[in-house]
């Protein structure tokens, strides 16, 4: 009897497991043919460079009837297609069981991304992918910038794997999240999970001049199928920052049939067809372009707390609200010390954050706001800040990488503060420009910017005047990333010393009105 309970206790541990290891799922797998194997670069043999001295004293000189092989394309590995979850089980209306990993979904998706990456970019390098388990501990952003992980169904990460993805993603990665098919229930996991790797960040939708939008193509419209019907939208992709660097990106929509190019499943959501290839090259393009900038925010920034001298010290506060308004690590100690080195100014390095409800905000003469995505501002602070410009204290805004959502969010949430008051152009012929520390006029802007705009040459500032007085001066382009030395190619905004001189022409504006 005792044995027989044992292996009553044992065969049920086993069922347990076995039935953990199949869970059954209501949607069918995708199918899809094995991917063909990754091709090694072709192999070259160096040409004997077979010199003569045609003349003295001119040097090795190649035949001009030599033939030489061009250079074969730089082999790069910058994606890996991760392996997770469990093993499921669907059964088929005939009754016919199949099981299946989980995350393996269209197995040639990540294999044809790369190769119409390779085709659209044509940058000299051969970009290849692999496939790694998400619980590898090996992932080093600096050699595989991107993670791809797809599915359809509901998953949950183990905490290794919640690990790795953090440690990842703050040493500059970037991970690609695609509900293959649009089933929600893999979105849903992905916003929960994602939750786990940073408690205190959330997902935020791209807004339409994004540069995953905008960087090899222009993409407005996309065309989406929903249940078998077809039509064009605006693309949906959700994304957690690092910075104004997209470094978790969610897409809701399924690639993996047209990446893979498979039939569309006709429950599912999916965009199809060029709209899909053209969005998934933009998505690697923006991260290859990204990872300077990943490292550059991955660095460990020495904070300051050193004044000057003794006596009154000049210094500013960032305004925190409920959005994006720290993306600039150290920014407050590089104005400073642009400051104090170009002006002698005596300063305060320590970084003063302030909330438009604090009592600290009447201190301050100068606050600085910044943010590259919408937000709303509460009656009570809408209150705080009317009363602190209208006490003489100035408001100093830009918009974080040029993005338009930050600079439409203000321009509504001053029009809630001062019905009757707008922002006004200023010249570049204004004294915050012509005189001051350093004469402003012409300006350099980066090729972000130019791109959009190639006639920008003068700083573009808007002010809103209180009581005769500039109270607010905002730029709609990117001044911090510029005076942060951020390598951010995707900021729309002033390059580096025009930056630093037209932040501190508008600081010792600020000092002496």
């Amino acid at each position: 009897m005792r044995y027989r309970n044992i292996f009553l206790t044992f065969l049920s541990i086993s069922l347990a497991i076995s039935a953990m290891a199949q869970r059954v799922v209501d949607f069918p797998p995708a199918e899809s043919k094995p991917p063909p194997p990754v091709r090694a670069p072709p192999r070259t043999q160096a040409s004997g460079e077979d010199m003569d001295i045609l003349r003295p004293d001119e040097g090795p000189t190649m035949r001009k009837t030599q033939e030489r092989s061009p250079p074969p394309p730089t082999t790069l590995t910058v994606m890996v297609k991760v392996s997770y979850g469990e093993v499921l089980k669907y059964v088929w209306p005939d009754g016919r069981e199949q099981t299946f990993e989980q995350w393996q979904s269209y197995q040639n998706d990540g294999q044809r991304i790369m190769q119409l990456t390779n085709e659209r970019l044509d940058d000299g390098n051969n970009y290849q992918y692999a496939v790694e388990p998400l619980s590898s501990p090996v992932f080093d952003p600096v050699d595989i910038p991107l993670l791809y992980m797809t599915g359809d169904y509901d998953f949950a990460l183990t905490e290794s794997e919640v690990q790795n993805i953090r440690r990842f993603i703050l040493d500059g990665g970037t991970i690609l999240l695609n509900a293959a098919r649009g089933r929600d229930e893999f979105s849903r996991s992905a916003v929960r999970e994602m939750r786990r790797v940073f408690p205190r960040k959330n997902f935020m939708r791209l807004p339409p001049d994004h540069p995953v939008f905008n960087n090899r193509y222009r993409l407005q419209q996309v065309m989406t199928m929903i249940n078998g019907v077809q039509f064009m939208q605006t693309p949906e992709i959700y994304a957690i920052d690092i910075g104004t660097r997209a470094s978790v990106i969610l897409v809701p929509g399924g690639l993996g049939a047209a990446w893979s190019e498979e039939p569309y499943h006709p429950a599912g959501k999916h965009v199809i067809g060029e709209s899909a290839e053209r969005l998934g090259v933009n998505i690697v393009a923006y991260v290859l372009s990204s990872t300077e900038y990943g490292r550059f925010l991955a660095q460990e920034f020495p904070v300051y707390s050193a004044a000057t001298g003794p006596g009154d010290r000049f210094r500013f506060g960032l305004v925190r609200y409920a959005g994006s308004w720290d993306v600039h690590p150290a920014l407050q100690n590089n104005v400073l010390s642009a400051l104090h080195g170009n002006t002698g100014i005596d300063v305060d390095f320590a970084p003063t954050s302030v909330a438009l409800g604090d009592a600290e905000l009447a201190n301050l003469p100068l606050v600085v706001m910044t943010g590259h995505y919408d937000f709303q501002l509460t009656d009570e602070e809408r209150n705080n800040l009317r009363n602190y410009l209208e006490r003489g204290g100035m408001l100093f805004t830009s918009s974080s990488a040029g993005f338009s959502a930050f600079d439409r969010a203000l321009r509504r949430e001053l029009r809630e503060i001062y019905p009757d008051n707008d922002l006004i152009p200023l010249p570049p012929t204004h004294p915050v420009f012509a005189s001051g520390w350093n004469r402003v006029e012409n300006v350099e802007y980066t090729s972000a910017a130019l791109r959009d705009d190639p006639g920008l040459e003068h700083p573009v500032f808007y002010a809103m005047f209180v009581n005769q007085r500039i109270a607010v001066l905002h730029t709609p382009y990117d001044l911090f990333s510029a005076i942060n030395r951020e390598s951010n190619a995707f900021s729309r905004g002033l390059v580096p010393e025009d930056a630093v001189r037209v932040g501190l022409n508008i600081i010792t504006y600020a000092l002496s009105h």
